[in-house]
């Protein structure tokens, strides 16, 4: 999947009552569960992060990558 798609899919299914999900109260014993719809969740925003990295890495060799000139020092 693209980058841009990923991140439509995470923003179409984007539900900001879910955000307190997750939010532990002193009298809670349990941990809250784990669905498949939170499982998924979790994967698609892994693959997205991953995705970032790559293209972030790649950003970063081009910027500070040889520019193919033989030479010792940079000019400035």
């Amino acid at each position: 999947m693209s980058e841009i798609n990923l991140k439509e899919i995470l923003n179409e299914y984007y539900d900001p009552e879910e955000d307190a999900y997750m939010t532990a109260e002193l009298d809670d014993t349990r941990r809250p569960r784990l669905t498949l719809r939170h499982l998924n969740k979790l994967r698609k925003v892994r693959e997205l992060r991953k995705m970032e990295q790559a293209t972030h890495s790649e950003f970063v060799k081009t910027m500070y990558g040889s520019s193919g000139e033989e030479g010792g020092e940079p000019e400035f």
